[in-house]
């Protein structure tokens, strides 16, 4: 480390020295020193004179290493926005993707502000479906699970750091927390469902957030059987847009739904619509 306090350009010029040729990127490294120092990059933009601490400098490089060894930038901070709301994350959740938020989006055009419905947002890992739905439909009730209680700890911090009160989380496998006869308006998932072949991508994560069996469809074939043994109306989950043959072979076992594919704006699957036909 430095004997004396580093000026912020001259902070960067070593930062840059570190960084050339490795996947971190410059603008992650002035993001970092921004979440350190607690100033703007802006700030630092306009002040390049402005002296860093040591202490500052420090963090900021053992952030850089852990970086450089392939952490997750959101597992720095602690933090990962989401639909416009900011969530607390860490070793033991998913980190939350902007794939996602279609899922929310769909669901939020799917039912009036008003609605009194239940949902069911199956694998809540970091909280952030279940949140986010609460505080856009503050009347709905919704019961959030998940097979982790690490996970559930992080869930029920975000819920008290977004102060909604209609969300309640529970440990549970699927759906077998809910008895057979409780009324589910809405099924919500994100279930594992990277395959074996894609794990060397995503290796810092929680390994049972991500993978989902050697097609990555284990948990989501599961639930869809949990599902068609209870009268639910709809169920949206997210999936893999090289799922899709696999799901409408599998959901053919399944007589009285209709499906529909969620698309994203460059027109990849990234969810499976689940209706049940009215008898």
């Amino acid at each position: 480390m430095p004997a004396k306090n580093l000026s912020v350009q001259e902070l960067f010029s070593k930062v840059q020295s570190l960084i050339t040729k490795t996947p971190v990127t410059f603008n992650e490294a002035a993001e970092l020193l921004g979440f350190t120092a607690k100033k703007s990059r802006e700030f630092f933009i306009s002040h390049p004179e402005y002296k860093i601490s040591r202490k500052h400098t420090e963090i900021l490089f053992k952030l850089l290493r852990r970086r450089l060894k392939g952490e997750p930038f959101a597992y720095l901070t602690g933090k990962k926005g989401f639909y416009g709301l900011e969530f607390k994350v860490n070793e033991n959740v998913l980190i939350p993707r902007p794939e996602t938020e279609l899922l929310v989006d769909w669901v939020l055009k799917k039912f009036p502000r008003n609605s009194k419905i239940t949902i069911a947002d199956i694998g809540t890992g970091s909280g952030c479906i279940a949140i986010t739905l609460a505080k856009y439909l503050p009347q709905a009730k919704i019961l959030a699970v998940d097979f982790s209680s690490k996970a559930l700890t992080v869930a029920r911090q975000n819920r008290r750091n977004h102060g909604v009160k209609n969300v309640n989380f529970l440990q549970s496998n699927l759906l077998q927390a809910f008895q057979p006869t409780e009324e589910i308006d809405l099924v919500v998932s994100n279930l594992p469902y990277l395959t074996r072949q894609e794990s060397t991508r995503v290796l810092s994560e929680p390994r049972i957030a991500l993978f989902g069996g050697k097609q990555g469809l284990e948990l989501i074939y599961r639930l869809i059987e949990e599902i068609s043994k209870r009268q639910i109306p709809y169920a949206i989950l997210e999936i893999s847009p090289l799922q899709q043959p696999w799901l409408e072979t599998k959901m053919r076992e399944f007589g009285d739904f209709d499906l529909e594919f969620l698309k994203d704006l460059s027109q990849k699957t990234r969810g499976l619509i689940i209706k049940k036909r009215a008898k």
